[in-house]
């Protein structure tokens, strides 16, 4: 009979915790609604009613894709431009690449650019996420590089850029890049 108790105990317990952890995950749900709604906004394209920060984040994001090109074609300046030059900057590449520092994500992009001379990329279905001083974007890298067997590799791969506010400029202090898309929007050549 105390065994039959103790099952009843235990039961009612597990039940109350059920209680409580659903208590906390709707009132953690309540409390994210805000940002999810923000969230849902900024993943149409560029709207009358998006935020000006909105608007500068997505600048700032076809603005690296612009300097990333020219990069690509010899020109350092301009990806030199929409950086921090900060200690804190950092760099994944698709290639497994990780470069912490703006000293180690120039030496990165130059190296890069020695690689896969006459390489283009570009960013489609991007979604921007704004605050006063940092924001981010997340897109879809598309374009060709050149192999190292020489010849030109078309890719699709997942990206992240985040950007701090410096001197009343968006710089970017992280881009993050993956090539683990599925089937279709894989790598190939």
């Amino acid at each position: 009979m105390v065994h039959k108790f103790r099952h009843f105990q235990t039961k009612s317990n597990f039940s109350g915790w059920r209680n409580f952890l659903s208590a906390v995950a709707i009132g953690t749900l309540v409390g994210l609604a805000p940002p999810f709604v923000q969230i849902a906004r900024a993943q149409s394209p560029a709207r009358a009613d998006s935020t000006a920060s909105e608007n500068d984040i997505r600048a700032a994001t076809v603005l690296f894709y612009d300097a990333f090109n020219s990069a690509l074609h010899g020109n350092m300046a301009p990806l030199s431009a929409v950086w921090s030059h900060r200690a804190d900057v950092t760099n994944l590449s698709a290639a497994g690449g990780h470069s912490i520092g703006w000293n180690e994500v120039h030496k990165g992009f130059l190296n890069m650019s020695r690689l896969y001379p006459g390489g283009n990329i570009e960013q489609r279905e991007m979604s921007v996420v704004a605050g006063p001083d940092f924001g981010y974007s997340v897109c879809i890298e598309t374009g060709q590089l050149r192999s190292a067997d020489g010849p030109m590799v078309t890719f699709n791969q997942r990206a992240t850029n985040i950007f701090r506010l410096e001197g009343g400029t968006w710089k970017l202090i992280h881009h993050h890049a993956d090539s683990n898309l599925h089937d279709l929007e894989g790598a190939s050549r």
